[in-house]
């Protein structure tokens, strides 16, 4: 019998797929079940007709987690992208953490290219166990057991299993907020190696929420350093939508591109890395 302690803290995963993966979503659901993880499935399916924003806001719960199963079928469909930046809006303003999940090669939409997939390509039932333990280790993340020091520190450790390198602290001077200065590299498709350098900011909240004067404060210090490409912002919540308006069009107001990671994102790449999980979610952690 389950716990009922396990029932009420167990975060919920809802599970939505093209209705052609019934069976592999069928076999998702079931194996994580079977591992006493908290599944709902859509069974209505993702229709055309259906308006997907709509059915997430009257189905899934806040602070739930929101898997989607990636597949030829799904990227193939004309409606995926008519509806995804709505959807992605819906997760982000109701604190759902959006998982997309890789069942096979397929083309990635490019409202989805930003987000890091779990890849389960080389087998369903293979993969059926990490997928669990990743999602069990969910209902540790709290943010509000770290301090603001501490948040620093699990940024710094994530930025580099994403693959930065060269991290510098940088002290705050005056008003800057600037925390480091990072750099990332990665191959052309002919073998060059580009690299870019992100001026990295992070802010804890307990009780608000990064704001427009953040990003702009942050833009205009990348624009004053000519060595700098990109800006990064780091938060444990969610911007305010006027910020994540202006956000998105940073690029063509200013011409400096900024990545905002928010709370529900900073999840959904913790899942990957269970190590961090263990590292500062746990009783030992203080708040100074």
């Amino acid at each position: 019998m389950t716990n009922l302690y396990n029932l009420e803290t167990r975060p919920q995963v809802f599970v939505s797929y093209a209705s052609a993966d019934k069976a592999v979503a069928r076999t998702i659901v079931e194996g994580l079940r079977s591992q006493d993880i908290n599944v709902w499935l859509d069974d209505y399916e993702l229709y055309p007709e259906r308006h997907w924003a709509e059915s997430i806001r009257s189905a899934v719960s806040a602070s739930a987690y929101f898997l989607l199963l990636l597949s030829k079928n799904l990227v193939n469909s004309h409606w995926v992208s008519k509806e995804t930046e709505a959807v992605l809006k819906e997760l982000q303003n109701r604190d759902i953490t959006f998982l997309p999940v890789l069942v096979e090669d397929c083309d990635i939409p490019p409202s989805l290219a930003t987000y890091q997939c779990f890849d389960m390509r080389s087998g369903i039932e293979e993969n059926l166990e990490k997928l669990a333990n990743a999602l069990r280790s969910t209902a540790k993340i709290d943010f509000e057991k770290l301090s603001p020091h501490t948040f620093e520190q699990l940024v710094t450790d994530l930025l580099q299993k994403l693959g930065f390198i060269n991290l510098q602290s940088k002290s705050k001077q005056s008003d800057s907020g600037i925390d480091a200065i990072v750099e990332f590299r990665q191959k052309d498709p002919f073998g060059a190696e580009n690299r870019e350098i992100y001026a990295v900011e992070t802010k804890f909240y307990r009780d608000s929420r990064a704001d427009l004067r953040t990003l702009k404060q942050l833009i205009g210090y990348v624009k004053n350093d000519p060595k700098i490409d990109k800006a990064l912002l780091v938060t444990n919540g969610n911007l305010t939508s006027v910020a994540l308006d202006w956000a998105s069009n940073a690029p063509k107001l200013t011409g400096i591109s900024i990545r905002v990671v928010d709370g529900t994102e900073l999840k959904r790449l913790l899942l990957q890395n269970t190590d961090l999980v263990s590292k500062y979610f746990t009783a030992s952690v203080g708040h100074a």
